[in-house]
């Protein structure tokens, strides 16, 4: 599986609009961009078969999703979940991508963003980090978060769903991953932010429960889009008031998920599939 995760992680670079760094994980070559356009017929068939599509383009709440089943699982079995959100300018079958290599039975639910965009591809909110507007940039990320939430609470109770659901995104999915931690905990188990931010104007202002989900992020230094100084005083002061956070960085490493940050993503993945089969039922 590590040899499969380490050839999507060098071919993969997300859809977004946002500049990438020149470089990788290991000062090497940048990843190639992925490619959204249908295959070339002529060329030869993969070799794995894809995750098998349960549900594609439905909707929870007022969100579209598409729903895969990986690990080889049944599509009515009970499965934990995994909420993978796409970044700025992509959609949810090129970053469901991603996890491909994900070998542990999960049913993958893959929202798309709430706008299209003439450029390609979808967005959450309409402002981008950089924007000198932090409020209103906060105001769309909050929104943006409560409307999945409501999705992702839907989708945990009408599908066959094990233990609360993992959030994760890369880029403004992100920043909606750790918004989703901070204003609706009770809705997930753990988060996963790659390459986002929580604006000031959401961190919490109360300790954190007895139930907050752990918040595990990962981002480059050298991220040109979403800085890693804002994202490293947004987990000292989500630490402050008790959340159980962890922020892995990676030295001269962009806006872009390296091979190593997608071994690390996938362990962190596991380790919560891991977890959820260890708790009791879902009541």
């Amino acid at each position: 599986m590590r040899a499969l995760l380490a050839l999507v992680g060098i071919s993969l670079q997300l859809a977004c609009s946002e500049p990438y760094a020149a470089r990788g994980g290991s000062g090497g070559p940048p990843p190639a961009p992925a490619s959204t356009q249908a295959p070339d017929p002529a060329a030869e068939p993969p070799t794995a078969e894809p995750p098998a599509s349960v549900v594609d383009d439905p909707k929870a709440g007022d969100v579209h999703y598409v729903e895969l089943v990986l690990g080889g699982a049944a599509a009515d079995a009970t499965l934990p979940m995994v909420v993978a959100i796409h970044g700025l300018g992509d959609d949810p079958r090129n970053f469901g991508h991603l996890f491909e290599s994900f070998s542990s039975p999960v049913r993958l639910i893959l929202p798309r963003g709430l706008e299209s965009r003439e450029a390609g591809g979808y967005s959450w909110f309409p402002l981008r980090a950089r924007d000198p507007d932090v409020a209103a940039l906060a105001q769309g990320i909050a929104q943006a978060a409560d409307r999945l939430a409501v999705a992702i609470d839907t989708l945990a109770r009408t599908r066959p769903t094990a233990g609360k659901p993992i959030v994760t995104g890369f880029s403004q999915g992100g920043m909606l991953s750790f918004a989703i931690a901070v204003r609706h905990p009770e809705s997930i188990s753990l988060a996963l932010p790659i390459g986002g931010w929580l604006p000031p104007p959401l961190w919490p202002t109360v300790a954190a429960g007895a139930k907050a989900p752990h918040i595990v992020a990962f981002h480059g230094t050298d991220d040109g889009a979403v800085k890693f100084e804002p994202t490293e005083r947004a987990v000292d002061e989500l630490r402050k008031h008790g959340w159980p956070v962890e922020l892995h960085a990676y030295p001269g490493v962009g806006h872009v998920i390296t091979p190593e940050i997608h071994r690390d993503l996938d362990d962190a993945l596991d380790d919560g599939v891991r977890a959820i089969a260890k708790a009791k039922p879902r009541p």
